[in-house]
């Protein structure tokens, strides 16, 4: 029963704050870990969980099943082998996103996490969308033929302040298109990538990656954007479709359409048809997180997806800072 298990967070900042309140929902928390121990105290107190000062303390006290690292990006690959080396009890631990800053680190931490067979998630969140789940199947299914090319568009605004614990743009919002990209797009490919750089960091960045196969994938990125835009747009051999992951509605329209043509259904996929999808991201990757530790399943974002990401990213990192072309293996 999920009343049983008892799952820890460690950082409660924004993306924390959200995990302890569908956890709280759940019946799931626990305990709450933060350097900063009167907001640890804080949010604790609003949900009945236990504060601490430090997830060792947390960890010492506690007989957890499970923990969310949401602590600042450079410190997740460090804060989750030392739980794996460290604390036997714990069966599972749910990363945000990214797993790691650099590739050599996921790397390793995720060698680590294997050997001890401990459950890991990489919250690439975007993946359990249910917009997404739904176009991903639209598109394996065939709907719009073979895809031709798609344009990833995540642009939105971050304070200035929280980008050094979140690290540069490929990283923190990047990782989420780029795992959506591995799951359409497969092979040899070549990467070019520009990026504006805000503070010494990269904060915008349009990458394109074009594929062997023909197939292309252009990534519009940005942390400086006036508004939030999340949104695909996939070209196929038969027809086209616009997600609008905020929204969650996907629009469908065959090639022998007229432009400007009404939808007339709301089934998929339908010609012409239109589909709104309700769904909490988080929620749904907690929910994985939970079976996965009940039943020893793998996860729909596990360990391997986090470092294909890394590996994406440090190509564009590459390319940005060379102005060159990347090879890459997707």
């Amino acid at each position: 029963m999920l009343v049983l298990l008892k799952i820890g967070i460690i950082g409660i900042g924004n993306m924390g704050r959200i995990h302890a309140r569908i956890l709280s929902s759940m019946g799931l928390l626990s305990a709450i870990a933060d350097t900063d121990f009167s907001r640890a105290e804080s949010v604790a107190k609003t949900y009945g969980a236990n504060p601490f000062d430090s997830y060792e303390a947390m960890l010492d006290e506690m007989d957890l099943d499970g923990v969310v690292i949401s602590t600042p990006t450079r410190t997740h690959a460090r804060i989750a082998q030392a739980i794996a080396e460290n604390y036997d009890s714990v069966r599972g631990i749910l990363i945000e996103k990214p797993l790691a800053s650099t590739l050599d680190d996921a790397i390793r931490v995720a060698r680590t996490l294997q050997q001890r067979e401990i459950v890991a998630i990489v919250s690439h969140s975007e993946i359990y969308n249910p917009v997404v789940k739904r176009t991903l199947s639209l598109i394996h299914e065939g709907a719009v033929g073979e895809i031709r090319s798609v344009i990833h568009d995540r642009r939105g605004f971050v304070q200035p302040a929280r980008i050094p614990s979140l690290g540069d743009v490929l990283e923190d919002i990047g990782v989420h298109d780029f795992d959506i990209m591995a799951r359409l797009s497969h092979g040899p490919a070549r990467l070019y990538a520009q990026c504006n750089t805000s503070e010494g960091v990269y904060n915008a960045a349009t990458v394109i990656v074009k594929f062997d196969s023909g197939t292309e994938h252009v990534f519009h990125l940005s942390r400086q954007y006036v508004g939030r835009r999340r949104s695909m747009d996939v070209s196929g051999t038969k027809g086209t479709l616009f997600i609008d992951l905020f929204g969650q509605i996907i629009r469908v329209q065959d090639l022998d359409e007229e432009p400007l043509a009404d939808g007339r259904a709301i089934r998929l996929p339908e010609r012409g048809a239109t589909i709104k999808v309700y769904g909490e991201p988080v929620q749904e990757v907690l929910n994985d997180f939970v079976r996965c530790i009940q039943s020893g399943e793998r996860p729909r974002v596990n360990l391997d997806d986090g470092i294909s990401a890394l590996k994406i990213v440090e190509a564009a990192r590459q390319s940005a800072r060379t102005g060159k072309i990347v090879d890459i293996e997707i």
